[in-house]
């Protein structure tokens, strides 16, 4: 392909800003596809999406194309197109020997609309060979922004190549319309954003995969600007390093209107290999803060670094630094955004986890606090999770749990002691038993959107209103909403007018011979009278009268805890009468 010095996006083949250049009017518009002005061949005024201020010497371009890597985004496609002015901004890779032609000159080394698959013919001993080509551009460049035109059929649209999209492991958020980059902790960042006609990248990606490839990057600018009749125009410049050629021509009047044209190339060089951001050349990790682990005689905080590598073990490393299983406290608190975003982290007996990608052992049977060993802070939390953790610390306050000391140090199994665990675990197990004597289930499945109820089903983890409200009302649709009333009316001799849920259950348990039917039924309504005031708009005194009949002088998590008893007791109850009773019993 020999080297082009036609406009890429704007002006036709030929000397630039010559009348005789223009050929083709439509070449105008080649980049906007908007339409022109037959009598003059200026553009029509068109929406745009960058600023072009009145200054023919179009020195803020200038600036703007020599650091358009030198900051958090790099934009790497760009259209503008009004009556003061119009012009393109595009990208490509290429090897580091296509350098010098690049730089040869401002001219482009492609086009915005290359890259297209297609075929071509040549003749070789009197016959036509026809030869496939995956691109239009046979010398080594690789684009990074795809140009999709149909014609007018649909509108136009602009994509990222598929192997930068692998590179980065790059999936399209249909809500934000950006595409989106997981990290290894579980949240996502914006890395590329597209609009009809600009493309930003962010400058770190895009370094990366320019590293990985070792190419050179290079980065493409034609503006044209429009001055007032009467404007005089700018003496013709020329900027030339090793990295940038760029020219400012001065053009003829058209209609009038004086002109220039900024015409530029830049090569940004490869950062070296190292640089690539994926194994083996992953960043490392040396970020270890350090986590309150005590308090001295003074009762100051004792502060030590969670870096596994620089703690005590059974092995003798590190003799005089703290041990790996040194307990680290830290407020319930802490768990609070990982129960709220249950389709993604796990809160259960003993772990937390983020999907697939990462796990650590806490203690949540701890009381008041949550409890995690030093050396596993380090070693299994993300670099990303370590400050977030550290913003709940807090100096030992108590031990850890029972359960802790006997799974970590005696080696024993045991089970866990906070309530909300008891809960959770004995649901399940319940479900299951009655579901294997009776075929089907007395608490129904949640439905895909609340798929995670049961993993948001916990104590209160402050004194906050919204949390007792929440514990609430979780509770309330696992073991009253969740009463498979279809199934059980089935059971029952006679349909009574408007029987709710908890008093067919009531029945049912009574017909049945169950002897704790009061006490699980009292806490049913309990629950249920709880969560319809709790739900109120306004709380006046009929909700502290109810609070008051249903929890005494208890409040907040002490309350809580109360309902919590109460559900286990149920669960444990009648998994016990599952077991004594026969599996054919009929009401």
């Amino acid at each position: 392909m020999s080297r082009s010095t036609a406009h890429p996006f704007i002006w036709a083949r030929g000397k630039p800003f010559s009348a005789v250049a223009l050929r083709r009017r439509e070449d105008l518009s080649i980049f906007s596809g908007c339409a022109l002005d037959e009598a003059n061949l200026l553009p029509l005024v068109c929406a745009t999406t960058y600023s072009t201020a009145m200054d023919l010497r179009q020195e803020d371009v200038h600036r703007r194309f020599t650091s358009l890597e030198q900051g958090a985004w790099t934009t790497v496609y760009e259209g503008w197109h009004n009556d003061d002015g119009n012009g393109g901004i595009y990208c490509a890779f290429a090897p580091v020997s296509k350098r010098e032609r690049v730089l040869s000159g401002p001219s482009w080394d492609i086009h915005k609309d290359d890259f297209r698959p297609g075929f071509s013919q040549h003749w070789e001993n009197g016959k036509c060979v026809t030869t496939y080509f995956p691109s239009s551009v046979q010398d080594d460049f690789e684009p990074l922004i795809l140009c999709r035109d149909y014609h007018g059929i649909i509108p136009s649209s602009l994509e990222l190549t598929e192997h930068f999209r692998l590179y980065h492991n790059l999936y399209w958020d249909e809500l934000t319309s950006q595409f989106m980059q997981p990290h290894d902790d579980g949240t996502s960042s914006v890395a590329a954003k597209i609009t009809e006609n600009k493309v930003e990248v962010r400058t770190k990606l895009l370094r990366q995969f320019q590293a990985a490839r070792q190419l050179d990057f290079v980065l493409y600018i034609d503006s044209v600007r429009f001055g007032a009749k009467d404007e005089s125009v700018p003496e013709e410049v020329e900027w030339v390093t090793d990295a940038l050629r760029a020219e400012r021509y001065s053009g003829d009047r058209i209609s009038g209107r004086p002109f220039t044209r900024y015409l530029g190339a830049r090569v940004v060089p490869s950062p070296p290999i190292e640089k690539s951001g994926i194994w083996p050349f992953e960043e490392e990790d040396t970020y270890f803060p350090d986590f309150i682990i005590g308090v001295d005689s003074d009762g100051d905080e004792v502060r030590y670094t969670c870096n596994p590598d620089a703690l005590a073990n059974y092995f003798g490393a590190n003799p005089e630094a703290p041990h790996y299983l040194t307990p680290v406290f830290f407020r319930r608190e802490v768990l609070q955004k990982y129960y709220e975003k249950s389709e993604l982290y796990t809160v259960s007996d003993g772990y937390l986890s983020c999907a697939s990608l990462w796990s650590v052992r806490i203690d949540n049977s701890a009381g008041e606090h949550v409890v995690v060993f030093l050396g596993d802070l380090g070693r299994d939390l993300p670099r990303q999770e370590r400050d977030y953790w550290r913003s709940f610390n807090v100096a030992a306050d108590g031990r850890p749990s029972e359960t802790l000391i006997r799974r970590a140090f005696l080696g024993q199994p045991a089970n866990p002691t906070a309530e909300d665990l008891l809960v959770r675990s004995n649901y399940i197990m319940f479900g299951r038993a009655w579901n294997e004597r009776y075929g089907w289930d007395l608490f129904r499945k949640p439905e895909e959107a609340d798929a995670g109820l049961l993993q948001r089903l916990r104590l209160p983890l402050n004194d906050s209103q919204a949390e007792f409200e929440s514990s609430i009302r979780t509770m309330t649709q696992l073991f009253v909403d969740a009463i498979n009333e279809k199934m059980m009316q089935a059971q029952l001799p006679n349909k009574i007018e408007n029987e709710k849920g908890i008093s067919k259950l009531e029945r049912w348990l009574k017909l049945r011979g169950y002897q704790h039917a009061q006490r699980d039924i009292q806490f049913l309504r309990n629950l249920q009278e709880v969560r319809s005031r709790v739900t109120a708009h306004r709380k006046g005194k009929d909700y502290e009268k109810t609070l008051t009949k249903v929890f005494g002088d208890l409040r907040g998590p002490a309350a809580a805890r109360t309902l919590f008893t109460s559900a286990l007791a149920m669960l444990t109850g009648l998994s016990e009468w599952l077991a004594a009773e026969g599996a054919d019993q009929e009401p």
